[in-house]
């Protein structure tokens, strides 16, 4: 007894340093990991309830426990679902009514079976011990779960087979392996030998978490894409390893971007570099490229092609999303890039020195670019 106690104490701190962690460092908050981590508590707590106070004195109390854990223990692959969603697809799913209810489908069938279970025991029923045994209808729980795990690793696999980033791949790769660790662990021992499935879930919130924490490292906050720390660690692991022929730097810059805080203000500033962060990523799946805003208004690029020309390509297919993009979200400014391209295959060059030639080559073209809006001015007036 003292160890199962000692367990479920474990357990709620673990989660409870987390969540709250998460919650200090966190501006904005998912609701799905938060709401994950608090069921984890939950059904802790209650176990910790059950064991004391003692079924024989508290029969009811010990039933109303098993029927709200059986719900919470289907919403933990619900949650599971729509964070895989969240991270690999796009929200906007879950503003379609019909994906909505078909996801919620069953989490509402549990619950409802679940409390009319502690009057007939559709779900579960207790034993003269105070043990949950499986109720006459409880493989349509298994069935929901099976469910909610195909989906989930349905849309890991569709999402692997569509990506070409290595780096994607391997997150998609470490996502379907929890959800098929939990799911399989949860429909094999099911509800009613659950602490082993408690234990992957929390070490499974944990994991979310540090990823969490590592996204806050490499990522950067306004535009959503790697930022330099990210960029040098990328780049300087192909200078080491890769073959390198067909691998080209791209730098690129907003041009006048002081102009457009000190006439529009820094929340139009800020939109445009979402915007130009936004053009490059829809083209990202068709040049498989790498992306990262390395400061300010520059961004950089790593990419593979067979010859400069396709490299020109990339930049005027990103030129041309961007006039679309510019036109709906910024009408009244305007958004022009400047580019400095470098071939990756230099003999003897340093990461630095190889940076220093795509900057100097964006540079010329930015100035290029001012002299020519300059002549565009004088030519007007």
């Amino acid at each position: 007894m003292p160890i199962r106690i000692e367990f479920y104490i474990i357990l709620i701190f673990i989660s409870l340093i987390i969540l709250r962690a998460y919650i200090r460092e966190h501006r904005s908050l998912n609701r799905d990991f938060l709401f994950a981590g608090i069921a984890l508590v939950i059904i802790d707590v209650f176990e910790l309830v059950s064991v004391f106070f003692p079924f024989s004195s508290f029969f009811f109390l010990h039933s109303l426990i098993v029927c709200v854990e059986i719900v919470l223990w289907i919403y933990l692959p619900y949650v599971c679902l729509r964070l895989i969603i969240w991270r690999f697809l796009d929200q906007r799913y879950f503003k379609i009514a019909f994906i909505r209810n078909l996801m919620l489908f069953p989490l509402i069938i549990t619950t409802f079976l679940s409390v009319l279970s502690l009057f007939n025991n559709f779900l579960f029923k207790l034993n003269l011990f105070g043990e949950a045994l499986a109720g006459e209808y409880f493989f349509i729980v298994e069935i929901f779960v099976l469910l909610y795990t195909l989906a989930g690793l349905c849309i890991c696999f569709y999402c692997i087979f569509s990506e070409n980033n290595s780096s994607s791949k391997s997150k998609l790769l470490v996502a379907a392996f929890f959800v098929a660790l939990l799911g399989g662990i949860q429909y094999t021992f099911g509800f009613f030998m659950n602490n082993l499935y408690i234990v992957a879930a929390t070490l499974s919130v944990v994991f979310l978490y540090v990823t969490a924490q590592e996204n806050r490292i490499f990522i950067d906050p306004l535009t959503g894409l790697n930022n330099r720390n990210r960029f040098r660690i990328y780049l300087s692991s192909i200078l080491s390893n890769y073959v390198k022929v067909n691998m080209y730097l791209t730098y690129v810059d907003i041009d006048d971007f002081k102009r457009i805080n000190d006439e529009h203000g820094h929340i139009v500033g800020d939109l445009a570099l979402r915007v130009v962060a936004e053009s490059m990523l829809d083209l990202s799946r068709k040049f498989n490229y790498f992306i990262a805003r390395i400061g300010g208004d520059e961004f950089a690029i790593i990419s593979s092609h067979t010859s400069v020309s396709d490299v020109d390509l990339m930049i005027s297919d990103i030129k041309n999303v961007l006039k679309q993009k510019a036109k709906m979200s910024l009408p009244d400014v305007s958004v022009n890039l400047s580019f400095g391209t470098t071939n990756l295959n230099q003999t003897g060059k340093t990461l630095n020195e190889i940076t220093r030639m795509a900057d100097n080559n964006m540079y010329t073209q930015k100035r290029a670019n001012k002299q020519g809006r300059n002549m565009d001015r004088e030519n007007q007036q």
